[in-house]
């Protein structure tokens, strides 16, 4: 079935949705999330055995996805919905009209729009995989770390931020070269999840100048992403007028 997407892209979608449907009288909202998992989980090892002959559907060893709620709940309204997905980076689906109330057919309902979303998923992260396989110049493959940033909330990707950037730091003062590209290309994977505003290409040359004005800079644009994210404004005005003075000390900030 096609899947009419409100928020996100059909052709990269993000591998966590939510999915809204309009009661029949169209004056309630219902809604669902879905995730399509990075990794295969083998439930056989997290399930009593005196409960898996109640496991009905596909093989317990085959889950990659599912929805939550399995049937949709009422919400106050689409906008609600709408400022979640901004906030988690979520897609969103329109997934019509059902009635709330009948719980069988509404899971069913989410069921199949979570197989048409699965598919999805998978064909666009072989389609990629296959894409980076012909580009000389790129990585050899995705991998599951990138797919991983895009389940993250924005306070989570910056608090990995974080920990490249400080393992990018030991491996410029080790002089560890192979460290440092490496480290490079995983902060790159996770640029691609965060908003311009963070500034990454920045931080980054900060971390590898040789000057202690260098790495003072670094710590101060990771907290302007914190508090640009926070929405913590008043702090704000204080990091930036550090960043300014500190740029001008050295003529102009670090590349980016």
């Amino acid at each position: 079935m096609d899947l009419r997407f409100v928020r996100g892209d059909a052709g990269k979608p993000k591998g966590h949705a939510l999915v809204y449907f309009a009661s029949q009288s169209a004056a309630e909202i219902w809604a669902t999330y879905l995730i399509v998992l990075p990794i295969t989980v083998d439930v056989t090892k997290y399930v009593p055995p005196f409960l898996m002959n109640q496991m009905g559907g596909e093989s317990p060893k085959d889950l990659g996805s599912f929805a939550f709620p399995p049937s949709p709940e009422k919400i106050p309204d689409r906008g609600r919905l709408e400022e979640l997905a901004e906030i988690r980076d979520d897609d969103i689906i329109d997934g019509g009209s059902l009635d709330g109330d009948d719980i069988a057919s509404a899971m069913m309902r989410v069921n199949e729009l979570l197989q048409g979303y699965s598919r999805l998923c998978s064909g666009s992260r072989s389609a990629s995989i296959a894409a980076g396989a012909e580009e000389a110049d790129g990585p050899e493959e995705i991998g599951v770390t990138e797919v991983l940033y895009g389940l993250m909330t924005e306070s989570d990707r910056l608090g990995e931020l974080t920990k490249l950037i400080g393992r990018l730091r030991f491996a410029v003062d080790g002089g560890e070269d192979s460290l440092v590209r490496e480290t490079e290309e995983e902060i790159g994977a996770l640029s691609r999840h965060l908003p311009d505003t963070v500034q990454v290409p920045k931080m980054v040359a900060a971390v590898k100048s040789a000057d202690e004005r260098g790495a003072v800079l670094a710590d101060l644009y990771l907290k302007r992403s914190f508090h640009l994210v926070h929405e913590q404004f008043a702090e704000l005005g204080g990091i930036e007028r550090q960043i300014e003075s500190l740029e001008a000390e050295g003529g102009r900030g670090p590349a980016g």
